[in-house]
């Protein structure tokens, strides 16, 4: 190969890249699908404890990631301003509700917003899981490292009981996928797909 079709490549991969890590350009008018967004389950082997999480929740309390120890917890980085964020809040209102009887817990990480916009995004799409504010969202993206890249709204993080990411979803995400990747962390199970 050439160093010229290796720059080709290389610049075909990094706008590739571009186009999906803005994920919130994306599907603006329909439902989120499988195929906006990348997909990650990881192997029970390989999953990486996530640093703690702390700050100030929209209601004004405080959040401490370690209060939900033993829990499967699913973490949605979102903000008002999003249209992929609009599309895929009914299936995380919907999931989160669904899944609550199992222990599993959501948090919603509002990124880039005022927490006036985020408080009236919430109730139009009547979310009842709580969201840190764009204050305190920062050091919450961070412990993540690497696997959540800092301009991907929105990405879905699920984190198993043992508090390693389990599985993410950079882009919207769908139903099926949420439920599926949250019943493979619940029973354990981890094999990548």
């Amino acid at each position: 190969m050439t160093r010229d079709s290796q720059r080709r490549g290389f610049r075909v991969l990094l706008l590739s890249t571009v186009a999906l890590l803005s994920a919130c350009g994306a599907n603006a008018g329909g439902s989120p699908t499988a195929t906006d967004s990348v997909v990650d389950e990881i192997a029970i082997t390989d999953r990486q404890e996530i640093k703690p999480i702390s700050g100030t929740l929209l209601d004004g309390t405080s959040f401490d990631s370690r209060e939900f120890a033993g829990q499967v917890t699913v973490y949605n980085v979102w903000g008002s301003w999003c249209a992929p964020c609009r599309t895929e809040a009914p299936v995380l209102r919907r999931v989160a509700e669904e899944t609550s009887e199992l222990g599993v817990r959501f948090i919603g990480i509002n990124v880039r917003d005022n927490d006036a916009a985020a408080r009236a995004f919430e109730e139009r799409y009547e979310i009842e899981y709580p969201s840190l504010t764009t204050g305190t969202s920062g050091a919450a993206l961070l412990a993540f490292g690497p696997a959540l890249p800092p301009s991907a709204v929105p990405s879905t993080m699920v984190v198993d009981a043992e508090g390693r990411l389990a599985a993410r979803v950079i882009g919207p995400v769908d139903e099926t996928t949420l439920t599926t990747l949250i019943t493979d962390t619940l029973n354990g199970s981890g094999a990548p797909r």
